[in-house]
């Protein structure tokens, strides 16, 4: 279980680098205490202990009762019953470790034994870790670390990770999201040593270049995920030297690799038969040539990010609607040329289709969602931000659909200028919406907002009632003017993109700024904080 490590605020930072803490018992003491208390006053201590360092984690502690006392206390030596008791190590993260290893000299060689730091993340001391302690923790785990997490790093550079990589070698998943320092010298030491990569991030490693892309192809053969967004040096002799290397390829996203053109696709299609997951966001040179080469060669494809590839039209819908019938997920933000005869086609072919984002494809009307309405009754989320001829029609039929009366979770309509409190009306029977963005629709009345929040058979009524009495206090936590309130994200279903506001999977809201009401319903408190906990 991929554990990241939290510190409370009232807590004071205690270190945490797996370097041999400093010792907290001398010989003498060890053994004066070994000797004046009962072995098994000693073993009660040793199990209470378990148990304070473990309460935060519910199946590190459900682990801990189920030996049970008296069987920590009965199992004969101290070198040998009882020690084989606690596999409990493993189950902890990297600060309860080394809060463990200060107990004692036997607690100190289980805590820092690296089969218990098989899966590290370093995100909550991004601002901390330097090279030396990627060098540390490379030699403390050694084979055994499988998952590492140093998003965010900006002291790590190459030196260190040449290091991480002769020592761990056995290393799967590596995420190296925002480590600018690093260049195309880590892509070379990871594909000389670390053969077993199935999972590679390299966000916004802007010093990587296509001589990255070639050495991972070669050393790398078992990737099945690589996220090389805003590597913006990429081009499509990188991408073909990628390609032809790791042909397992499931995920790859290329968002904001500017250079991008059409060849790049061609060659995607030649070779990765099995992809799954791409990501062009804001690739703005690729044509409908290349989605239609794309969707002949990919048939798996599940997930597409197309936002901002302005040129698109209804060509590249039409060839995911006869190539790709497994597509669950399109994001197609300002394709602006986009139709409702494209879209018709791609409802009518894939009825998989669970969240959608068609924000400024400012030609579509009320038949689009007609047909999503009859074909896709998985449809979950839904953002027809700016697509200003959408009525209150379209979303009555919506609304009647299977979709919308079990599935629909979130729905934006952010600048529809056509959309009325009827509209509000029809909403109230899709009973398991917890989201609504109304932004900017300006005949949404104060009336209809209220009518909505009390009445219907939505997750969205019972809960929008809670956020009420909490919104001072929830803006007060984001700097949020409460007259200009904007929701915030907490799970992100679509890719990021600068000044919007994304679909959220949790937290039962109305975005409502700009309506009549001249106020905004915001986040309930908790929804505030668990969104600052997650984006840190």
């Amino acid at each position: 279980m991929w554990v990241e490590v939290e510190i409370a605020k009232q807590q004071k930072r205690v270190p945490w680098e797996p370097e041999p803490p400093a010792q907290v018992f001398s010989n003498n003491d060890e053994g004066l205490i070994n000797k004046k208390l009962p072995k098994e006053l000693l073993l009660r201590m040793l199990f209470s202990l378990l148990l304070t360092f473990t309460w935060s984690n519910p199946e590190c502690t459900k682990y801990v009762r189920s030996i049970g006392l008296d069987s920590f206390c009965n199992v004969g030596s101290p070198n040998k019953g009882w020690l084989s008791h606690l596999r409990i190590f493993s189950f902890l993260d990297i600060v309860t470790l080394c809060r463990c290893a200060q107990i004692s000299k036997a607690w100190n060689i289980l805590a820092l034994d690296g089969s218990n730091w098989q899966r590290i993340d370093l995100f909550n001391f991004q601002t901390d870790v330097e090279g030396r302690v990627v060098e540390n923790i490379s030699k403390r785990c050694g084979g055994f670390l499988r998952k590492l997490s140093l998003r965010g790093c900006i002291g790590v550079g190459d030196s260190s990770l040449k290091t991480f990589a002769q020592n761990c070698r056995n290393i799967e998943h590596l995420n190296l999201n925002g480590c600018t320092k690093i260049t195309d010298s880590t892509c070379y030491s990871l594909s000389r040593f670390c053969s077993k990569l199935k999972h590679l991030d390299l966000t916004s490693c802007v010093s990587i270049t296509n001589s990255s892309l070639k050495g991972i192809s070669e050393g790398c053969r078992h990737l099945e995920y690589l996220n090389l967004s805003w590597c913006d040096q990429i081009t499509k002799d990188g991408v073909e030297a990628l390609v032809r290397g790791c042909r397992g390829l499931r995920a790859l996203l290329l968002r904001g690799c500017t250079q991008l053109e059409d060849e790049a696709l061609k060659h995607i299609q030649n070779y990765c038969h099995e992809l799954v997951s791409l990501n062009l966001q804001s690739c703005s040179r690729v044509t409908d040539d290349g989605v239609v080469q794309l969707c002949r060669g990919c048939p798996r494809l599940q997930a597409l990010c197309l936002s901002g590839c302005g040129s698109l039209t209804d060509a590249s819908l039409t060839a995911l609607a006869l190539n790709c019938p497994r597509l669950q997920i399109l994001e197609a933000a300002r394709c602006s040329h986009l139709t409702d005869a494209g879209f018709t086609l791609l409802a009518r072919n894939c009825h998989d289709l669970e969240k959608m984002d068609l924000e400024e494809c400012i030609l579509i009307t009320d038949r689009t969602l007609t047909q999503l309405s009859i074909h896709c009754p998985k449809l979950q989320a839904l953002s027809l931000s700016h697509c200003e001829l959408i009525t209150d029609d379209g979303i009555l039929h919506l609304s009647n659909s299977p979709c919308g009366h079990e599935r629909l979770r979130v729905l934006e309509l952010d600048n529809c200028l056509l959309i009325t409190d009827v509209a509000l009306e029809h909403l109230e029977h899709c009973r398991g919406l917890e989201r609504l963005e109304l932004y900017d629709c300006q005949q949404v009345t104060r009336a209809g907002i209220k009518r909505m929040r009390v009445s219907g058979d939505s997750r969205l009524a019972g809960r929008a009632v809670q956020a009420t009495a909490g919104t001072e206090k929830a803006q007060a936590a984001l700097h949020v003017d409460p007259k200009q309130a904007s929701v915030l994200p907490i799970t992100t279903w679509f890719a990021p993109r600068d000044g919007d506001r994304l679909l959220a999977s949790e937290g039962a809201v109305f975005g409502v700024g700009g309506c009549e009401t001249g106020a905004a319903l915001a986040h309930t408190p908790n929804s505030v904080e668990t969104m600052c906990r997650t984006v840190g």
